[in-house]
């Protein structure tokens, strides 16, 4: 790593092939949100986190990382969150990147994107690296990055000052960046002995209809149930 560079650039080569349209069952639904100048939506379910927070706590490892970990298998694990349109052509992708947003010492927000890694040990180590050195940032990176011409992202963030009900996301009119799922987790709170906190997954109905993101959701609920042998 470079000391102030805090991401990684991706070639679009290998990991990427493109979808063939005619064969696609969901056609006419892919055809029809195409024709949307916004086509995106999401959705907020409360879900438990009371393990990953004992986990956290007893390894004293963040809260975030471990939960960004768990959130990027889970989308990954269902094929149309890894479908993206490139250049206007949909595409989809062996694995997705996180990308991230980083609070500095001066309480302004840097981006931090860096490769996923399938060893939690691996991700973990990446991933707190980073953070840290975006947090003492005196002033954001001015770093070239282009984002029109990298989408093998999950965009994720956090507000772990709200217990939110809802979160809306800012959209650009580029219709390939409009396909990048967005994702917001809330501050947890206790009730009733159980950790519980709100999770938002924002999409593109060009590729994700409600079916999708409920097995998202449910594989979320499922590593976190699982912990113990997801982070270790």
């Amino acid at each position: 790593f470079t000391k102030k560079i805090c991401y990684y650039i991706f070639k679009e080569v290998d990991k990427m092939k493109e979808i063939d349209i005619d064969n696609l069952p969901r056609r006419k639904t892919y055809e029809w949100f195409r024709k949307f100048d916004y086509s995106t939506y999401g959705v907020s379910v409360k879900i438990e986190v009371t393990n990953l927070v004992k986990h956290c706590k007893e390894n004293k490892e963040s809260f975030f990382i471990d939960m960004l970990y768990i959130m990027v298998n889970a989308l990954n694990s269902v094929k149309e969150l890894r479908m993206r349109l490139y250049n206007g052509k949909p595409v989809i992708y062996d694995d997705i990147n996180p990308a991230i947003t980083v609070m500095t010492n001066n309480e302004v927000f840097e981006n931090v994107r860096f490769k996923n890694y399938h060893n939690f040990k691996e991700f973990y180590k990446v991933a707190r690296k980073l953070i840290d050195e975006a947090k003492n940032e005196e002033k954001l990176n001015d770093n070239n990055y282009n984002p029109d011409k990298i989408i093998d992202e999950y965009y994720v963030t956090c507000l772990p000052w709200i217990d939110f009900t809802n979160v809306t996301h800012p959209y650009p009119s580029d219709i390939d960046n409009q396909t990048i799922p967005r994702i917001c987790f809330g501050k947890y709170t206790l009730n009733n002995d159980k950790y519980e906190m709100m999770l938002n997954i924002s999409v593109s109905h060009i590729f994700v209809d409600g079916l999708h993101l409920s097995k998202v959701f449910d594989k979320v609920n499922e590593l976190l149930d699982n912990v113990e042998d997801i982070l270790k």
